[in-house]
């Protein structure tokens, strides 16, 4: 057979059988839990007005690097999605549906990244988002239905991590630390995180690179910083999934790669999986996108 003319982009692949029997039946599970939790199927368009994006942080790298944008043919500026929470909240404050609102969702997203193994420029992923209450114990039933998907799929060494990051106060104070506390010895840093750090310190946490992990460990902790009514809020999540026989590690650190969460947010990861990619799900609150 003849070399094929030609291959799909850099960062896609081909579906075929049997993983796209997988990939389905594994949607199927999905379904099932969260439609049972009582959240509802919303298919968002896979392309919105940027203007939707760029709410997720103007400095993040969704937004700064890995947005798909172009100018239509009617001159309107579009992106493809690179998540689908942003789409979920304009779908909601576009149809205004009554509260409380539990949407699910399963799909394509679309980021610019290095191409490498177990990291795609054109990813599926499957979530829910619950608007309308503040009540804490609503981020535990979010958690609580991620751990049951989770088991249901079989996975094994499931590790759930979870962290505030307060209010809007919280976080400005705890940004100020931040700076403070890499810039005593800024030039340890690498040169990513040294330009990271003059527009959004809390992602240099997020580094990986070696000259960056002594700092990182003994930079202050964002619970250090939480006012009294975030650290009850925290403390009912705490106790809500311990009384849902949900196993935790609270991790000061975590921090989460998009701007708009505020108070809750958490990751799975799972030891099953190559350590430079474990990390299976995770999300968080945002009261204010």
């Amino acid at each position: 057979m003849a070399d094929p003319i030609y291959r799909a982009p850099k960062g896609t692949h081909d579906v075929l059988w049997p993983e796209s029997a997988r990939r389905r039946a594994l949607v199927g599970v999905f379904a099932d839990i969260v439609e049972a939790a009582g959240y509802s199927e919303v298919v968002p368009p896979m392309f919105e007005h940027v203007e939707v994006f760029r709410r997720l942080g103007d400095a993040t790298d969704v937004v700064r690097k890995e947005m798909y944008e172009f100018e239509d043919r009617g001159g309107r500026h579009i992106a493809l999605r690179p998540e689908q929470t942003a789409s979920i909240v304009r779908s909601f404050g576009e149809h205004r549906p009554n509260l409380p609102w539990k949407a699910w969702y399963a799909g394509p997203n679309f980021r610019y990244e290095r191409a490498q193994k177990g990291r795609f420029r054109q990813f599926d992923q499957v979530g829910i988002e619950a608007l309308g209450p503040e009540d804490p114990h609503l981020d535990a039933e979010v958690i609580a239905t991620a751990w049951r998907f989770y088991e249901c799929l079989g996975l094994q060494q499931v590790t759930l991590l979870v962290n505030s990051l307060g209010g809007p106060d919280d976080r400005a104070r705890y940004v100020t630390a931040l700076h403070d506390h890499f810039s005593t010895d800024i030039d340890s840093l690498s040169e990513d995180s040294r330009a990271t750090l003059s527009t959004n310190p809390l992602r240099v946490l997020d580094s990986s690179r070696p000259e960056d992990a002594d700092l990182i460990a003994s930079a202050p902790s964002m619970l250090d910083h939480l006012s009294a009514e975030a650290g009850d809020h925290f403390d009912q999540v705490k106790a809500a999934l311990t009384g849902l026989e949900i196993p935790f590690t609270i991790e000061p650190r975590l921090v989460r790669g998009l701007d708009y969460y505020v108070r809750t947010t958490f990751e799975f990861t799972s030891e099953a999986f190559d350590a430079a990619q474990n990390a299976i799900g995770g999300g968080g609150r945002y009261d204010g996108l």
